[in-house]
């Protein structure tokens, strides 16, 4: 157990050639302080200003039974990031473990955030990296990747959860597409481009894939029994606290006014339902990083098809009948439409 001592500012290499004893006739190459017999007294440190400085703070290390200095990234890591997750990646990568954990590190502590079922059954041990972005009159947090991105899995040797690749960049490279999500499905598996299909079984409801658990349910517009009587809470599985939100903690599927948002602080026009974009500038944009033409699966015949050159993304809202929102992009048009719930499409998550 670590605990803060104090905090403060000293210039560089000031202490590097110090050897500084209190109560000691053998001073070591640091502050070396001991109590005299059975006293007791208080450490206090002058602070002189200085223009260049570096910031770093003393604690106390519990198992070794010393102070040891840190910087104030390092104590925001070991306060924020979960140490039981990091203790999962050294068991799992042992031999990757220390490269894995220093690129996790590039994305600020309070930005890192694990998959939903990280370490689970040690298919979805994703990790990602918050961003932010900003427009005219407009400040959210997303997710840097797709859902299932292969940037963000530790298991790949590709991983690198702070890639920034944008326009074309992303468009071109496979490791930024991630999975492929029908409508409303937790995370169960199916959403793995190289997933099993069925059309032998459609879901028993919103909430149990029953028989086709893991599975990409083909052949009829609706993965589920229920669908077309569906109404309320069921419509909303991909909202904040929804059920079968895929999302990492404090994060949802975003609603189609969101994505509209979205769409119209990058192009700075007023999207609308069933609007569209004839600029490309959601295609060539570099503020939503990695946001790639990752594809799409049919829901018929379970073909994937337009890699590189149409993005799909879902929104967590409804449409009228039997369809459910998305958006969607290629170089020369975007726009926000509806579709059949069985299609498998790209999933980004936004910060509740």
């Amino acid at each position: 157990m670590k605990k803060l001592l104090l905090s403060f500012v000293v210039l560089p290499g000031a202490l590097a050639m110090a050897q500084v004893g209190i109560n000691t006739d053998e001073p070591k190459a640091m502050l070396d302080i001991r109590a005299k017999g059975d006293q007791e007294g208080n450490l206090r440190i002058q602070h002189v200003k200085e223009e260049k400085s570096t910031q770093w703070l003393l604690i106390w290390d519990e198992k070794d039974q010393m102070v040891k200095r840190t910087s104030l990234s390092d104590l925001k890591w070991d306060m924020i990031v979960d140490k039981g997750k990091i203790n999962y990646i050294r068991g799992k990568q042992s031999d990757r473990a220390d490269e894995i954990i220093k690129k996790i590190k590039q994305c600020a502590p309070e930005n890192i955030l694990f998959d939903k079922l990280f370490g689970i059954s040690g298919k979805h041990d994703f990790v990602y990296c918050a961003t932010t972005v900003t427009g005219t009159n407009y400040i959210k947090t997303w997710l840097n990747l797709n859902l299932g991105a292969e940037y963000a899995n530790i298991n790949s040797p590709d991983f690198n959860p702070t890639v920034n690749k944008t326009g074309t960049d992303a468009h071109n490279e496979a490791k930024t597409y991630g999975s492929l999500y029908q409508w409303q499905r937790a995370s169960d598996g199916h959403e793995f481009r190289n997933s099993e299909a069925t059309k032998e079984e459609l879901a028993t409801n919103w909430r149990n894939t029953g028989e086709a658990a893991g599975k990409f349910i083909i052949g009829d517009p609706i993965w589920v029994r229920d669908g077309l009587d569906a109404s309320g809470s069921d419509l909303e599985l991909w909202r904040v606290a929804g059920d079968n939100n895929p999302c990492p903690l404090g994060y949802h599927v975003p609603t189609i006014e969101q994505w509209q948002q979205f769409f119209q602080a990058v192009t700075d026009n007023n999207f609308s339902l069933d609007n569209s974009d004839s600029t490309g500038q959601i295609w060539t944009q570099n503020k939503l990083p990695n946001l790639a033409a990752a594809s799409f699966r049919h829901y018929e015949s379970d073909l994937q098809e337009g890699e590189r050159f149409y993005g799909f993304y879902w929104s967590s809202s409804a449409a009228d009948g039997s369809n459910a929102r998305y958006v969607n992009f290629h170089s020369e048009r975007s726009s926000t439409s509806s579709f059949y719930p069985a299609s498998g499409y790209s999933v980004r998550c936004i910060k509740d």
